[in-house]
């Protein structure tokens, strides 16, 4: 009985359909989260409107083309007092993060404000092109007056280290940066601060989530080169101006000085005491960071030599607040070793080749030291005159196999 009652019901909506239109009288919504007004006003609907297939077609095709739906479907059917009940399934969508980064507005009321009508819209978007275009119109009729006629685009902010999406709306274009003000500084001028800030973060526009990595980079970097590593920039505000700019104010809590203390090595068969020679760390002294960073590169030299060419160091800064002291512990990734392959000799006579091989030291085999031509060239120096070339130069290349390298010692004559 319940099928032939659906094949009937099926016959009487086509025949309806075909004399002409008919009164929705209802609409019952499964499936969302968004509110049975949201819906009908999305759909295009009215309750009590004259319909017909076609209408119910296109509101499904509006539904759709929303982007706020993972899945959109429907059915009608006659009521019993001569209209026609329509039902709308609709599923919520796959949502990512997502930041508004609009100068001149607070983020937070913007989500409040859609959230209010559209529950899942609270720092998420939908996942689709359509759903966050809509959410871009949305904010460009809520915020004409502060657009001022500018289109809201959407970006892809990816952060690699966490594996995380962003989908970040700001104006295009991005208003001007008009001026850089700065509160709190005592150890620089503001002079100084504003000559650290890149002059391309100016003409790229005005977006607080870039505007505070630049601030971030660079300014962060100018006061721990003066050991201030407790520095802070608690606010950053954008201050509309005319013609589409803003001045930006920086607010800076830099904080005390440190020293430089203990500066550790961990791992197994290193040269320390090569490497704190070569690394010369300045104990005592106010923490540059810039020149440990420098030392750091220095540190990993012998290292290197010993075939680990791509061995890296990790330091870990360990800030004592209470002696305004910072420790460095530094850990390596040495990557593979790496061994000797050929050593080719270019420009010299046979038996000028024959003496500067047996003053050539390591064998085909032994762990790869892509500093020791310098080595080389000091001995043969001392047995040869060098004046006899006008360049002496050692070329690395890769050798017959996985981690191996090879030397090509090239003498220019003059």
């Amino acid at each position: 009985m319940r099928r032939l009652f659906l094949i009937s019901l099926a016959i009487l909506c086509r025949i309806q359909a075909q004399n002409g239109t008919f009164t929705l009288e209802s609409v019952v919504i499964e499936g969302t989260t968004l509110s049975r007004e949201t819906v009908l006003d999305l759909a295009g609907l009215h309750i009590g409107a004259s319909v017909d297939q076609a209408a119910f077609e296109a509101a499904g095709q509006k539904l759709n083309d929303s982007g706020l739906f993972e899945s959109v479907s429907y059915h009608f059917g006659p009521s019993q007092h001569k209209g026609y009940i329509l039902t709308l399934t609709l599923a919520d969508p796959r949502l990512i993060n997502a930041a508004i980064d609009i100068p001149g507005i607070n983020e937070d009321e913007q989500w409040r404000w859609l959230a209010a009508r559209y529950p899942f819209l609270d720092h998420k978007v939908p996942a689709n092109d359509a759903g966050q275009m809509f959410v871009a119109r949305k904010l460009e009729e809520h915020l004409a007056q502060t657009l001022e006629g500018h289109h809201i685009v959407t970006q892809v902010e990816s952060d690699l280290m966490r594996g995380r999406s962003l989908i970040l709306f700001e104006p295009d274009p991005l208003p001007r940066v008009a001026s850089i003000k700065f509160t709190g500084e005592m150890e620089l001028t503001a002079e100084q601060l504003g000559a650290v800030i890149p002059q391309d973060v100016r003409e790229h526009g005005y977006s607080g989530r870039s505007f505070r990595q630049a601030v971030e980079l660079n300014l962060r970097r100018a006061y721990e080169e003066r050991g201030m590593y407790r520095v802070r920039f608690p606010t950053i505000t954008a201050e509309r101006q005319p013609g589409w700019s803003v001045s930006a104010t920086v607010a800076i809590e830099e904080g005390p000085k440190y020293t430089l203390g203990d500066v550790q090595i961990v791992g197994d068969n290193l040269p320390v005491d090569a490497m704190l020679k070569a690394a010369n760390f300045h104990k005592n002294e106010i923490a540059n960071w810039t020149e440990i960073q420098n030392s750091l590169y220095e540190l990993e030299k012998p290292v290197k030599r010993l075939g680990y060419l791509n061995a890296a160091s990790v330091p870990e800064r360990i800030l004592h607040d209470d002696q305004h002291v910072l420790d460095v512990k530094v850990s390596f990734r040495l990557g593979p070793l790496f061994r000797l392959g050929q050593v080719q000799f270019v420009g010299l006579a046979p038996n000028v080749e024959e003496q500067a091989r047996k003053i050539w030291g390591p064998k085909p085999g032994d762990p790869f030291d892509y500093e020791y031509p310098t080595d080389f060239f000091k001995a043969f120096s001392r047995t040869v005159d060098s004046r006899l070339f006008k360049r002496v130069k050692a070329t690395m290349r890769k050798g017959s196999s996985d981690n191996v390298m090879d030397f090509v010692v090239t003498f220019e004559p003059r």
